[in-house]
């Protein structure tokens, strides 16, 4: 059969094939592009890592510079006589607050979303742990806990003076899991006092400090709370309770009289002489 359509020029030829071949011939064989709301949810997650990091950064180079991260105490071995005194009286309990004591924790509470024990502590604060725990509810809780300065240095140092115990109004799920990081292996702190062995008087919450040693001679407690040890004032050591705070020595201050509390037969005899 012979055609009676006109044959295409090759100029018609090759503008076809050009238009085949076009980028907007194409269009649907590029790749396509994420949608903003992806773009803009990984901008927003690399500026919050950038703000850790700087956060980081920080508070690391603070804490470098800090003149009190060199301060250490010098324990100086005792004379013929002093240890002649240490032999002749009983190795005594130190007992020992943990929170605004040794260490301070903030968190979110799940059903009112406040921000718990975290109106003193700086947006840049880097938490020696983060602890995510199940207490009483279904919604585990995010623990940010700070160590005292120089906690771990008066760690090592009373444990060789006394025997020491925890004695906390925390609940004992928290409580031991931090007491457990503070410890770090060493076995040092195996005696734990939680909140159901504390007693309550209305709103007040005291110690017993007779289920840790009934032996009142040689047997006191360090605690930020004076309603704490209400019932065995001439056995208690009072310090200031910490928030944050890189440039606190509190810990370090006590070494010196713990050190020497120790050659006492009953550390009453000392301890009543404190002035509130």
């Amino acid at each position: 059969m012979i055609s009676l359509e006109p044959p295409q020029s090759s100029l018609v030829l090759a503008i076809n094939n050009n238009r085949q071949s076009s980028p907007a011939a194409n269009v649907d064989a590029l790749p396509a592009l994420p949608p903003s709301s992806m773009l803009l949810s990984f901008r927003d997650e690399l500026y919050s890592a950038l703000r850790r990091l700087m956060a980081f950064v920080v508070a690391t180079t603070q804490e470098f510079f800090r003149p009190s991260r060199y301060i250490t105490y010098k324990e100086v071995p005792p004379s013929d006589v002093c240890a002649a005194q240490l032999q002749r009286v009983p190795r005594k309990t130190l007992v020992l607050d943990l929170d605004e004591t040794l260490l301070h924790s903030s968190y979110i509470d799940p059903e009112t979303n406040e921000y718990v024990g975290g109106s003193q502590v700086p947006a840049n604060a880097v938490p020696d742990y983060e602890l995510l725990l199940l207490i009483d509810g279904t919604e585990p809780i995010l623990f940010r806990v700070y160590k005292r300065p120089h906690v771990d240095l008066f760690l090592d140092h009373v444990s060789k003076w006394y025997d020491l115990a925890i004695y906390t109004a925390s609940v004992e799920a928290y409580a031991t899991r931090v007491v457990d990081l503070l410890d770090a292996g060493r076995g040092i702190l195996q005696r734990r006092f939680f909140r159901q062995h504390c007693r309550s008087h209305t709103s007040i919450v005291s110690k017993d400090l007779a289920l840790v040693n009934r032996d009142m001679r040689r047997t006191f407690i360090i605690d930020n709370t004076p309603n704490a040890y209400k019932d065995f004032p001439h056995n208690a050591i009072p310090i200031k309770s910490f928030i944050y705070d890189p440039s606190d020595t509190e810990l370090l201050k006590l070494l010196p009289f713990l050190d020497a509390l120790r050659f006492t037969k009953d550390v009453r005899s000392v301890l009543r002489r404190r002035v509130n």
